[in-house]
């Protein structure tokens, strides 16, 4: 008896000991996330989110040099159709870091994510289906909208989140030329790195129909080829009377450079 209750008391502190230890390091852990949670507000990374954000332009007829009129961009307003966490949006753990990673690879004069190759074109059907569960059936007037993600750099960005951009086809093409967007007017002044982002779009997205048309002209297959795509939606376009300004292209100077633009 007096061996079995020795035996006892033995395991009871290893047990014990294992309980503290395992509870020691799960606060360990669990403080070093948080700590890295809040170093990642606070440096605007929020990358780990996925969000849906819809563009609603208005546009204002003008003269151009022949005297024709000329449909231009006069206002840009951005609204949230909802978020989620990363590995919620992607389930496929190989392609929630394939696309982590690449929204990394993004600069502040191309923001655009990759979605080239494979990889790609299973993050755009997922991404496809993220959009459509959020935003499907809506009773409002169709249109042919672009859907293709992004993620802008800090500092010019308030934060930092992978933003799947929503942009009909027709209002995308506003963004082709800098001197139709340069006088545009936002309700934020950070929302002009959205017009350069809108304009690297408008430019990818009109290379690659012209590459979409070319390849099934020659019969050629077409595979992986796109690498944002065009979807059927329904969505809101009003908007409430918010006061606009213009965009404070001083603080973009270097993203106009990089891009040619002044």
């Amino acid at each position: 008896m007096a061996t079995l209750l020795e035996e006892v008391r033995n395991k009871g502190i290893v047990i014990l000991g294992g309980a503290v230890l395992g509870a020691v390091t799960t606060w360990v852990v669990g403080r070093r996330k948080r700590m890295r949670e809040r170093r990642s507000i606070l440096e605007g990374d929020a990358r780990d989110t996925v969000l849906i954000a819809q563009h609603i332009v208005e546009s204002v007829e003008t003269p151009s040099k022949d005297g024709r009129p000329v449909r231009r961009p006069s206002a840009l307003h951005i609204r949230s159709l909802g978020q989620a966490e990363l590995p919620n949006v992607v389930p496929n753990g190989h392609l929630a870091a394939v696309l982590l990673k690449r929204a990394f690879e993004v600069t502040s004069s191309h923001t655009l994510i990759s979605m080239t190759g494979a990889e790609g074109s299973y993050l755009l059907e997922t991404l496809t289906n993220f959009v459509c569960d959020r935003v499907a059936n809506a009773p409002f007037e169709h249109d042919l909208y672009v859907m293709a993600p992004c993620c802008e750099p800090a500092g010019l960005a308030v934060y930092q989140p992978i933003t799947i951009l929503l942009i009909s086809v027709a209002d995308l093409a506003l963004f082709a030329e800098w001197p139709m967007c340069r006088d545009i007017h936002v309700e934020h002044g950070a929302d002009g790195m959205r017009v350069l982002t809108l304009m690297e779009l408008a430019r990818r997205f009109q290379e690659e129909q012209a590459e979409l048309v070319r390849l099934k002209q020659a019969g050629q297959r077409t595979r992986y080829v796109e690498t944002m795509y065009t979807l059927d939606l329904a969505l809101d376009r009003r908007a409430a009377a918010i006061p606009l300004k213009p965009v404070p292209w001083g603080r973009f100077e270097q993203q106009l450079n990089e891009m040619n633009l002044e």
